[in-house]
């Protein structure tokens, strides 16, 4: 049910019935030109600056993702973890689908980090998952195949199963796959929000063993007041079962999103990490004060 990552410190602990634990987003180059630009000239400081901000604001695992315009994910990949894991002790969650920026960035990483991702693609379970069994890592699965992105969460789902018999056949822990259910923006599509929870649901009962992660912000792409609907979403989410979350936690309404749902959930024996965390805040960092 429980599975252990690591970064340079303590093991973290990754449980459905557990405390959410929030994957850090922001070293991500989509939509970034700042960060790309940063990552394609080795800015590292830059780079470490991101994670450091994101550790500080309560991210437990951060997530290392380079791929965009024309950098060459194999060189820089293994840099930017290097130079990550040197400046923070949480783990880290190594995005990509390339595989040999997969492995480059594997021989260069400490502890045990999560890998994301693979899906019920061919092409990815014939690159990716060999070299996720080989390491003995815990990985992503998107619940998305070789025709796209289901419309539905049965769909989804199904996909889901899939793609767990594959990574079991290959070598992989039943309880080391990760679903993430796939959340799309509702600024392009208003039932999107509404599938991607009805699929977190159904996973979290179809598999209670295993944690279910997913890009969180997506949904909200494009629209005005984004923390606000993100923080909405993560709540909601987090109650049908989502519990590491990739999210942007320097936003001070995620992360209260996040503790008061483990607080909601009854997952916060006296509420002590929601209170820990609001006496660590500056006043100015609550919104309305209250």
């Amino acid at each position: 049910m429980t599975v252990i990552i690591q970064g340079r410190g303590e093991p973290l602990v990754l449980d459905p019935l557990g405390f959410v634990r929030a994957i850090g987003e922001r070293i991500n180059p989509s939509g970034n030109k700042k960060l790309l630009n940063a990552l394609a000239s080795r800015d590292w400081a830059y780079v470490v600056s991101e994670a450091q901000r994101q550790v500080e604001a309560g991210a437990d695992i951060i997530d290392v993702n380079v791929g965009g315009g024309n950098i060459d994910e194999a060189a820089v990949l293994p840099e930017a973890v290097r130079a990550v894991q040197e400046a923070v002790q949480v783990p880290l969650c190594i995005d990509t689908r390339n595989n040999a920026a997969l492995k480059a960035a594997l021989a260069v990483c400490r502890g045990r980090p999560l890998v994301n991702s693979i899906s019920g693609e061919k092409v990815v379970l014939d690159t990716i998952l060999p070299v996720v069994a080989e390491h003995k890592l815990p990985v992503v699965a998107l619940c998305m195949g070789s025709g796209g992105i289901p419309k539905t969460a049965v769909e989804r789902v199904k996909i889901a199963h899939q793609a767990l018999e594959v990574a079991i056949k290959a070598g992989v822990k039943a309880d080391d796959v990760l679903f993430d259910p796939l959340i799309l923006t509702v600024g392009a599509d208003d039932q999107a929000g509404r599938v991607a929870l009805e699929t977190i649901s159904l996973l979290r009962k179809e598999f209670p063993r295993n944690s279910i992660t997913g890009g969180a912000s997506n949904v909200s792409f494009g629209m005005p007041l984004r923390p606000v609907l993100n923080a909405n979403f993560l709540a909601v989410a987090v109650a049908m079962g989502m519990n590491v979350p990739i999210t942007d936690v320097t936003y001070p309404e995620l992360r209260y999103a996040l503790l008061a749902a483990d607080t909601f959930m009854g997952r916060d024996p006296r509420t002590r990490r929601y209170l820990r965390y609001f006496r660590s805040r500056s006043p100015e960092s609550v919104s309305g004060g209250h």
